[in-house]
């Protein structure tokens, strides 16, 4: 029994552990589809010619992030709601992706769209914070995608 009593704490302290782990790696990995999932709906979108002084009114933009808002809800987050930040921005390429190679487009014009998602963990956590697990737990779970717009 007294062997029992220890083994079997710390049995069901290390179940306990493997849980919590598998439950941020799967929300880790629906925040990285979520990205990335907005990053594509915003290259494959037609572009409208819309102003470059104001992105948000482009239609690539508003594709990435209604792509990007559509797939967050599909872990029943919500952008801008507890703890979960949703940015899309467009903008020029620094750099091709071969290096050496000439970028794609030569202006100043946006020709690649960034989707990045954090969630404030510390302040809005998924689970009740275990003992002695809480200071191995990420303060803030993020992901950033970029794709290339389509011209």
């Amino acid at each position: 029994m007294v062997e029992f009593a220890f083994v079997g704490v710390l049995l069901v302290f290390f179940v306990f552990g493997i849980i919590v782990f598998g439950l941020l790696l799967s929300f880790k990995q629906d925040v990285t589809r979520a990205a990335a999932e907005g990053a594509r709906g915003g290259a494959v979108a037609v572009h409208t010619g819309a102003d470059p002084t104001a992105p948000t009114d482009d239609r690539r933009y508003q594709a990435a992030l209604a792509a990007t808002r559509e797939a967050v809800e599909g872990f029943d987050q919500e952008c801008g709601v507890d703890g979960m930040a949703c940015d899309v921005v467009l903008h020029d390429c620094d750099q091709a992706p071969i290096v050496g190679s000439v970028a794609y487009f030569a202006s100043t014009e946006p020709d690649c769209v960034t989707v990045e998602l954090r969630y404030d963990y510390e302040d809005f956590p998924l689970i009740i914070d275990p003992p002695l697990l809480s200071a191995t737990l990420p303060d803030q779970i993020s992901s950033k995608s970029v794709a290339r717009l389509n011209r």
